[in-house]
């Protein structure tokens, strides 16, 4: 276990002090209190305490910024390694594999909650803002659900991206790669979900799509099969990241 720590205690040294961190973190920022602000102008048109509520982390904004900024998070977890020849020199040692996939794993989901707290200051400044007349907004279910979704959704992605980089030495391959995956079959399941003219094509997409699962989160709903879904796949991805890495070591 200690071994463990020891690596996350490096990947999050690693995270915090590369520079692309803090620009994917300016950029999320703006893009957080873009929505915001956008938000704000929702309530003073008269917008629903609810739907003002539900866009804190469900807005299409970020839900579509998500596929671009994780793997910018992700595409030097193991490319890095693998181009300065670190990883050669890591796996001759005593390390797991596992141990190590898992604490590149933490480290950047780590930083990736980072990204999110903002919203939560956020949700005060509206509570603030409210009338007395209003209470319990934001609601504190809605929000505790939507952080979950955040989580579990950020989890899956920040797996699928850290498999991308376990494939090659080039940070830029492993981004573009784990982009259009990414991008790709959210923005697909997106448009299923809402405009496929088959009932059976929309379930599907209602079932699959993370920007349909976010709505239901930020509502505060939570369904057991959707969590069991995304802790599925995230394992998958990790253990497929796993086999990757162990075929390098032999």
């Amino acid at each position: 276990m200690s071994v463990f720590f020891s690596l996350l205690k490096k990947e999050l040294y690693s995270c915090f002090c590369s520079p692309i961190a803090y620009v994917v973190m300016f950029f999320f920022w703006a893009l957080t209190g873009g929505n915001f602000i956008w938000l704000l102008g929702q309530l003073a048109q008269g917008e629903s305490l609810t739907i003002a509520s539900q866009l804190m982390f469900s807005g299409p904004l970020l839900t579509f910024a998500l596929p671009v900024v994780i793997p910018l998070i992700t595409m030097r977890l193991f490319a890095e390694e693998r181009k300065l020849g670190t990883l050669e020199a890591l796996l001759t040692t005593a390390v797991r594999v596992p141990e190590l996939v898992l604490a590149k794993f933490a480290g950047a989901l780590v930083f990736y909650v980072v990204l999110w707290l903002p919203v939560f200051v956020y949700a005060y400044i509206q509570h603030a803002l409210c009338p007395e007349s209003v209470s319990g907004f934001p609601d504190g279910g809605a929000l505790r659900a939507g952080a979950v979704g955040v989580v579990l959704v950020g989890g899956l992605y920040i797996s699928v991206g850290l498999f991308m980089s376990s494939l090659t030495s080039s940070q830029i391959i492993a981004a573009i790669g784990g982009f259009a995956l990414l991008f790709g079959s959210t923005l697909s399941l997106a448009l299923l979900a809402y405009s496929a003219q088959s009932h059976g094509l929309r379930a599907a997409g209602q079932y699959y799509s993370s920007f349909a699962h976010m709505m239901d989160f930020s509502r505060g709903v939570l369904d057991s099969r959707s969590i069991v879904m995304y802790l599925t796949y995230a394992a998958w991805f990790l253990f497929a990241s796993v086999r990757v890495v162990e075929g390098k070591r032999s």
